[in-house]
């Protein structure tokens, strides 16, 4: 540490890395009641399309991002709908279930709100306020 400037640039830094993480924080427990809801929306036959919901929470530049994703090899054809072959010819077309638009929108009306405020007290709290 040369001056003062190099304290507060210190001190700059670890208040962003400390702001970083509660927010990683309260982003990934938003993924979670988001992947709570998309599997509430998801139909069920054996239960792996609704097992395999995941979420996760990264920092892309200075935002942070909620992923919701579904590793199953039909996940997207099951929301989105597909077209129904056979002989090599298409027959018809299924309508997609939109578990994950359904999901996503149950979870704005529902937590959206308070899991916002709760973000905004975690970081006033640590700020001493």
């Amino acid at each position: 540490m040369r001056s003062l400037e190099d304290l507060e640039r210190a001190f700059e830094r670890g208040l962003n890395a400390w702001e970083s993480g509660k927010v990683l924080t309260v982003a990934g427990r938003m993924g979670q009641k988001c992947v709570r809801e998309v599997k509430r929306k998801t139909p069920v036959i054996t239960g792996n399309l609704r097992r395999r919901w995941r979420s996760s929470a990264e920092k892309r530049g200075n935002d942070v991002v909620i992923i919701l994703e579904n590793d199953a090899d039909y996940a997207e054809a099951v929301n989105n709908g597909h077209r129904i072959v056979s002989h090599g010819k298409t027959v018809g077309k299924t309508d997609g279930r939109h578990m994950l638009e359904q999901g996503i929108a149950a979870y704005r009306d529902t937590y959206m709100a308070d899991d916002l405020q709760e973000m905004a007290d975690v970081l006033k709290k640590g700020m001493g306020g």
